[in-house]
């Protein structure tokens, strides 16, 4: 059976604390950014007098509303009309798997026949498009304020281009009525994933006791507000009002700079992280998790918690590899380290570019150096010389959607060739190896690499390697790299603890960069809580909300009985806080399960495992809840109620090393050694690089009495992790 590909563009960041290890292995890939939405979605009322509405802009700003009227914001969600809907509602049909859906209109309304939460083929009315190119997803709304989006969507493209059809999402694997990932499911809710960047000062109204919404917002889609944040004050002002700052706004959008008549007068570093253009565009081009409903004048790391450059998501280098948007493919670059924003070269409000063609990077590339065939490496003006094809490669996401990179790199093939990233030579020269892209440049004189010195650390380390830790360490304290990319090498040097890497994180801790010190909080996962809080002390209150998240979860092992005197005040603000992000996302069974977490870790099992069974009353098959609970279990000596759970884990995700070896474990636990070997085998079959499960298969076939076997197996492990002190010691103890 296929992996199941979650979405995971609001997950939590789950650290475990003591015990209860939280399993985040399902979530590796990003999933697309679908939603559906559901009857009862209104405007809002309490703040209608701060919020006028897109059209009130027209009067002075007539050629930026007829720009923002063409742009994918203004398409991102609208009702369901003629004028809306893309898609063949004809009595096409589309077969997914044996499920006939049927497209077709009625009475001046679009409908589709198709599965529901059951199984059984119903009809459902469209109330929304969502989106519009080159894609279209279609919302079905629900009694409970749910607004959920259909898996089988309209490609937009021209059929020339092979659009015009109908598709589905997942193409390669078969999502039934049961599946986390069937779109009447918790994954596919407008609501929780998909309404706060598709419409403007949403307010989720999430009632988690009856599990139903009462969703509003100020205006259906992604208005002028959305940005420029409420405009009643500017209107005040423009009539005569002076009394409000900055016209009226509280968001300032303006590009930090521009070339200057061929002057590239790029201003010092500036003392903020993120430019406010910056803020405002990646509280939605980010992979993150959401803190608070978003307030659009508010910090960017107050609203939000970014993710690091992790694996699944980036390739070892820094690539793009699963759907994380642009923020933390941008933050890596020569770009971003120079102060461009988005600004530079899109069109605030269509959204098109600037320029067209190189062009556009002819704006600060000077032409004599950057437009020959000397450096394009291909004739002036033929695709293979446009900027683009070569320093931003595409992936395409959610079938048909090719985004590009925006890290704004110089292809290296040799780290092709050495830890297997991709690159945009033999991307576009498809009959071509990345051997002879490492000949072609090098003829050429171009540098053989790796071009990149992160990418040999990461990956390393992303193989278990303690080698690399060093590497990591350096890559952390370099003031040259951008925070994003020294506080992820933080992140992935906690896995080999030692005094050097807790001098690290600490150093990291200090930055005035908020993403770094965000990430050199996770970096200290391997203390015990009480370490953790004597480290953390100074980071209760930091300025930014993301790094006070990141330390109650570092800190959320620490029982209350334990806290010092003179930080409970402060601890219990911290919690406080904490707690109201996970109820927040409480309609999310990842927020749930985090939420079991934090329960547990506080001495409340009860209440652990209801939030654990919340995550699965959300999401039945939700795997980290699956196994998060069955832990809880195995703690209070109920692996007679682990043990089903696990196996109904692995009858769905067979190919989860997380559950094969916990179902190992729990064999073993009860006598059942011979029965254990098998799934102990397979986890560290399916998790090569993971040195705990090759350790745990060699000493149970051990115990077992397979004696060369068991030492074969060690030695393998060995070799493949020569730094890992315990095989080294099974090793020696057995020969």
């Amino acid at each position: 059976m296929a992996a199941r590909v979650f979405p995971a563009r609001h997950r939590p960041t789950m650290l475990p604390p003591p015990d209860l290890t939280a399993r985040p292995t399902a979530l590796l890939t990003l999933l697309v950014l679908l939603c559906s939405v559901l009857v009862g979605v209104t405007p809002h009322a309490a703040r209608a007098q701060d919020f006028v509405g897109s059209a009130a802009c027209a009067g002075c700003h007539q050629a930026q509303f007829d720009a923002w009227q063409q742009s994918h914001h203004r398409r991102a969600m609208a009702e369901a009309t003629t004028e809306s809907v893309l898609g063949d509602f004809g009595g096409a049909r589309f077969d997914y798997f044996g499920v006939v859906s049927r497209f077709y209109r009625r009475d001046g309304q679009f409908y589709v026949e198709t599965d529901d939460a059951s199984g059984t083929l119903q009809e459902f009315r469209i109330a929304y498009t969502f989106g519009f190119y080159p894609l279209q997803q279609y919302l079905v709304a629900f009694p409970d304020g749910r607004l959920q989006a259909l898996s089988v969507s309209w490609d937009s493209r021209p059929a020339s281009e092979g659009g015009q059809r109908w598709f589905h999402l997942y193409p390669d694997q078969q999502i039934t009525a049961d599946d986390p990932l069937h779109w009447t499911g918790a994954f596919q809710n407008w609501n929780s994933r998909c309404a706060s960047c598709h419409s403007t000062d949403l307010a989720k109204g999430y009632d988690a006791v009856n599990d139903r919404y009462a969703t509003t917002f100020a205006e259906l889609t992604v208005g002028c507000e959305a940005c420029h944040g409420a405009g009643a004050a500017h209107l005040a002002w423009a009539a005569g009002d002076r009394r409000s700052d900055e016209h009226g706004f509280s968001t300032q959008l303006a590009t930090v700079w521009r070339p200057d008549e061929g002057r590239l007068a790029i201003p010092p570093t500036p003392a903020v992280a993120l430019s406010g253009q910056s803020q405002v565009c990646f509280s939605c081009h980010a992979l993150r998790t959401e803190l608070q409903q978003r307030e659009v004048d508010g910090d960017f790391f107050d609203n939000f918690a970014p993710a690091p450059l992790q694996q699944g998501f980036y390739h070892p280098d820094g690539q793009l590899l699963g759907e994380a948007y642009e923020f933390g493919s941008f933050l890596q670059s020569r770009m971003h380290r120079n102060q461009v924003s988005c600004g530079n070269c899109h069109d605030a409000h269509s959204g098109q570019l600037l320029q067209t063609g190189n062009a556009l990077c002819l704006q600060c590339h000077a032409e004599a150096n950057y437009q020959t065939a000397q450096h394009q490496l291909h004739p002036v003006g033929s695709a293979g010389a446009e900027c683009v094809n070569c320093h931003m490669p595409q992936t395409t996401f959610m079938g048909v959607d090719a985004r590009r990179d925006h890290s704004f790199r110089v292809p290296d093939p040799q780290a092709s060739l050495d830890f297997g990233v991709p690159n945009a030579c033999t991307t576009c020269h498809r009959d071509r190896d990345a051997a002879w892209a490492v000949e072609v440049l090098t003829a050429r004189g171009v540098a053989r690499g790796p071009r990149y010195p992160h990418t040999a650390p990461l990956a390393a380390a992303r193989a278990g390697l303690a080698s690399a830790a060093p590497d990591l360490l350096a890559l952390a304290r370099n003031p040259d790299l951008p925070p994003i990319l020294r506080g992820s090498a933080l992140l992935e040097s906690a896995r080999f603890g030692s005094q050097q890497q807790l001098a690290a994180a600490l150093e990291g801790l200090a930055s005035p960069d908020p993403l770094l010190r965000l990430h050199a909080v996770g970096a200290l996962t391997r203390l015990a809580p009480d370490q953790r809080l004597a480290y953390l002390q100074d980071a209760i209150d930091d300025p930014a909300g993301a790094v006070r998240q990141a330390v109650a979860r570092q800190l959320i092992g620490l029982p209350a009985s334990q806290w010092p005197l003179a930080q409970r005040p402060a601890l219990t603000q911290l919690f406080d806080e904490y707690q109201r992000t996970l109820q927040f996302n409480a309609d999310m069974p990842e927020a749930q399960s985090e939420l079991g977490l934090f329960h547990f870790a506080q001495g409340r099992p009860a209440d652990a495992e209801q939030a654990f069974i919340r995550a699965r009353a959300l999401a039945p098959r939700y795997l980290p809840a699956m196994l998060n609970l069955a832990d809880l279990y195995r703690t209070r000596q109920r692996d007679d109620l682990a043990e089903p759970l696990l196996r109904e884990a692995l009858a769905e995700y067979p190919d989860s090393a997380e559950t094969q070896h916990a179902l190992g474990l729990l064999l073993a636990r009860s006598r059942r050694m011979a029965a254990a070997l098998e799934p102990l085998r397979r986890a560290s079959e399916l998790a090569p690089d993971n040195a705990q499960y090759a350790l745990v298969y060699g000493l149970a076939l051990l115990e077992t009495g397979a004696r060369a076997s068991a030492l074969e197996v060690l030695e393998q492990a060995g070799r493949r992790f020569p730094d890992d002190a315990r095989i080294a010691s099974a090793l020696q103890a057995y020969r």
